[in-house]
């Protein structure tokens, strides 16, 4: 019941998002077609973006793996912000902050892994986090990880396109590069029509 209940919650909202945020930045936009948009949920009171920054895993029935049971990657842009949340039990999704929410829960094997392997990145990507209670949305051009744990929520932000420091790797590249392998699977998702 309560995987159902994440399901639900990460269902209320996505996919179409970055498209449409990506668009609303560049009028020549992206290619069309990329994804679809999806209506917004009713309001609830509260998005599943804020009961998934408040809840634990033990009231959402997910097991943690290395202490880490999910990761939500937020990228600002002009007209609002992406997030995109990946959990230990497969559930890839992706909300919108202008509204609309794209979801393939765990169902779609592809996008079930890539949201496992950010998981288990973001227990990798531990150190280069800090314990927080702000859970304010990344500004423009910035990307912000929430990597939710058994010991509350830990954060780390950049840019989108940092550049690497001191001739070495960026930090957060391998966050980065994992959240975004879960928006091309949930892309790859709408374009089989698997998420409207």
């Amino acid at each position: 019941m309560k995987g159902l209940l994440v399901t639900a919650l990460t269902a209320a909202l996505v996919v179409g998002g970055v498209y449409l945020l990506e668009a609303k930045d560049d009028p020549a936009g992206a290619a069309p077609g990329q994804v679809g948009s999806v209506p917004t949920a009713p309001e609830s009171g509260t998005s599943p973006r804020d009961r998934l920054l408040h809840a634990s895993a033990q009231e959402l029935g997910i097991t943690p793996a290395r202490g880490v049971w999910g990761v939500l990657m937020e990228r600002g842009y002009a007209k609002g912000v992406a997030t995109i949340v990946a959990l230990t039990d497969g559930t890839a999704s992706m909300y919108l902050s202008t509204g609309g929410a794209g979801v393939v829960g765990s169902s779609y094997a592809p996008a079930r892994l890539a949201a496992q392997k950010l998981c288990e990145q973001g227990a990798d990507s531990l150190r280069e986090t800090a314990p927080t209670h702000d859970f304010r949305p990344p500004a423009k051009g910035r990307v912000r990880f929430y990597v939710l744990t058994t010991d509350g929520v830990h954060v780390a932000e950049d840019d989108i396109l940092a550049p690497a420091k001191d001739g070495g790797p960026d930090r957060l590249a391998p966050l980065l590069a994992a959240g975004d392998a879960v928006i091309e699977q949930l892309k790859d998702a709408t374009s089989k029509g698997l998420i409207r």
